[in-house]
């Protein structure tokens, strides 16, 4: 079932919604917390779910992207991580971050699907976003832009090959925008680890794009 189709099955097999819940306006919705949506969307108010998919589709497609390394994938990924949070919904609690809750789902099945294939391509691409600005770009503004596409292509290559516990903690920091502590409940571990693998792929980074020079 795709994610479009199991979310209108959700909202038409929901429990009516309490009618002051129903005025929410678009306002209203926005001011609430990741963690006051997915409490209501627990409850079967499907408009929580789009505002929880609004708010964090890109951190964690690109998060899956520069796991995966490879669109499709990264796509499939991306779809499957929010039908397991669909499926999970119910056993949401307050007391764990919305962010926390979503990431460690992701990474779980990140985990699994790199375990299920030891082959993935390691053909790299670059998110839509590296290239929708290019459209009205004049033709004098290409050079410069293929020169700063050229250094996010090897800053993004040298990550890949970092180690798996460094990248991981790097790329929920760069694309999720996850604070420390976020990233020690994801990663089940300390925030003090954290530091310690972010400090090392920062220095590991900077040791390998030095050497280009």
């Amino acid at each position: 079932m795709s994610l479009s189709l199991a979310v209108n099955a959700i909202e038409m097999n929901s429990c009516v919604a309490n009618e002051n819940e129903l005025k929410f306006t678009s306002a209203m919705q926005e001011k609430l917390s990741d963690e006051q949506l997915m409490l209501k969307y627990a409850k079967g108010e499907a408009w929580a779910f789009e505002q929880l998919y609004s708010r964090h589709k890109g951190g964690l497609f690109r998060f899956c992207l520069r796991q995966l390394k490879n669109h499709a994938r990264a796509e499939e990924c991306f779809q499957e991580v929010w039908m397991k949070l669909i499926n999970s919904r119910v056993n949401y609690q307050p007391k764990a971050l919305f962010t926390t809750f979503l990431y460690r789902i992701a990474q779980n099945h990140v985990i699994d699907i790199i375990r299920k294939d030891k082959k993935l391509t390691n053909e790299t691409e670059l998110e839509e976003e590296f290239h929708s600005a290019e459209v009205n770009r004049t033709h004098q503004d290409i050079g410069a832009a293929l020169v700063e596409e050229d250094k996010l292509v090897k800053l993004r290559n040298k990550i890949e090959s970092l180690p798996i516990d460094q990248k991981t903690a790097l790329l929920l920091k760069m694309d999720a925008g996850l604070s420390l502590e976020e990233i020690a409940n994801v990663l089940n571990c300390g925030r003090e680890t954290v530091k310690s693998r972010l400090r090392y792929a920062t220095a590991k980074l900077k040791s390998l794009l030095g050497e280009e020079k």
